[in-house]
This record gives structure tokens, C-alpha cells and sequence, in this order.
């Protein structure tokens, strides 16, 4: 079980590195699909959709929390659990549900969405700042992969996730360069 410092960081991290790549794309790396894969404006546009989710997800009353997702009976599990049963969810051929799938992205776009992405990185930060680590492993939310996670399993996760969309583009982006 991570704590609240240290999924701020992986965060932060993530969001700052994946933006940094983003930010040095020129058209053809930002638009280019490579072998039906996403481009990097769209792994971007992915990324912030899942952060707006997200930080709607940890504004619900806890009330409505428990009511819906029910509460935590379980011990945490760990930020390396959650990326293996993540990793093989994908490799069993789980895919993104289609609201998370982004349309195809301009460049023009890049340094708006660049902006939006970080914002919402930080918004979420805040958000999860304003839990309890006792409201972080009691109330729940449904993972449309994972199924329902804690609060700071979510957090945990989402800062794995951005840092898997880093891997990802950057895997891309060799195959596209060589």
C-alpha cells in the first residue's frame, strides 16, 4: 500500500515526464499511428479523459460512495498487485471501454491539451489531498478493468497508468524514428 506522498510524486512524475515527451513532438510524432496503435495526441487525450473520471469519482459524497460501490473489507493491495493484474488483464485482451478512447488529434491542439493535462493532474492531487488515509482505504470506485478499487488503489493505479502510456509512446515513437 503506497501512501498519499509518494502516489503525489508517482503522479507528478508521470504527468510531468509524459508531458515533457509530448511537448518536444513535432506534427508528423504527435499525429502518427503506428502499427494501429493510438498516436501521442490521442495516449494525451486518453490520459485526460481518464484524469476528468477520476477527479469527478473522488468529489462523490462518501455516502453515495458506500451506497453505490459498497465499502473496503479487504486488505489494501499493492501498487505492484494492481499493475500485475492490470498488465494481465490487457495481455487476456481487456480493452479501454469506449468512452476513454480518444478521436484522432491535431497538433494545433498539442499545447492546450499539454496544459489540461497537468491541471487536471493537479486538481486530482488536491482532491485526494482532501481524504483521510482512513477515506482512502474504506470508500470504493469501479475500475472498468480492475473492478471496484479503493480510493487510493484508484490513485495508485492512475499514477501506474500514466507511466504505462509513457512506456507505451515511447516504444512508439522508436518504431516511428527508426
Amino acid at each position: 500500500m503506497s501512501n498519499k506522498s509518494t502516489i503525489i510524486a508517482l503522479l507528478n512524475d508521470g504527468v510531468n515526464q509524459f508531458n515533457e515527451l509530448i511537448s518536444g513532438l513535432d506534427q508528423a510524432a504527435f499525429e502518427t499511428n503506428y502499427s494501429n496503435k493510438w498516436s501521442a495526441g490521442q495516449d494525451l487525450v486518453h490520459l485526460i479523459k481518464v484524469l476528468k473520471i477520476v477527479n469527478i469519482g473522488f468529489t462523490l459524497p462518501k455516502p453515495l460512495l458506500q451506497l453505490m460501490y459498497g465499502v473496503n473489507k479487504n486488505e489494501a493491495r499493492s501498487f505492484e498487485l494492481l499493475q500485475t493484474l492490470y498488465k494481465n488483464a490487457l495481455e487476456g485482451g481487456a480493452k479501454s471501454p469506449t468512452i476513454y478512447i480518444p478521436k484522432p488529434v491535431l497538433f494545433e491542439s498539442k499545447n492546450h491539451l499539454i496544459q489540461k493535462h497537468q491541471i487536471l493532474n493537479e486538481a486530482f492531487i488536491d482532491k485526494m489531498n482532501r481524504h483521510s488515509d482512513h477515506t482512502l482505504d474504506r470508500y470504493r470506485l469501479p475500475h472498468p478493468i480492475l473492478g471496484k478499487v479503493t480510493l487510493r488503489e484508484l490513485a495508485s493505479f492512475t499514477s501506474f497508468h500514466t507511466t504505462h502510456h509513457l512506456e507505451l509512446l515511447r516504444s512508439k515513437l522508436a518504431h516511428i524514428n527508426s
